[in-house]
């Protein structure tokens, strides 16, 4: 899309502070694509992984107090959320 936006400014189609406008509109529409497929990429994680959280990488079970008890991301020698074998 730069691209076009420059060839429409550069053949008088748009002004500059149109082209602007619309590189503006651009960038906010790739940056909210990305987070979308951010969260699909989480949510997938999160459907494939139901017995994790952020500070335990498999939750073996509750206490009678309610506190989750099991392995921890950091027993794994991983970041939270991070699958095996993926670089951080």
């Amino acid at each position: 899309m730069p691209t076009a936006l420059n060839d429409l400014e550069e053949i008088g189609a748009l002004t500059p502070e149109q082209a602007a406008v619309k590189r503006q509109a651009e960038q906010k529409r790739q940056e909210h694509l990305r987070r979308e497929r951010e969260a699909k990429k989480q949510q997938s994680f999160y459907d494939r992984f139901p017995d994790s959280d952020d500070r335990f990488y498999f939750i073996a079970g509750y206490t009678s107090g309610g506190a989750p008890y099991g392995v921890t991301w950091e027993e794994m020698g991983l970041s939270p959320w991070e699958l095996p074998g993926e670089e951080s």
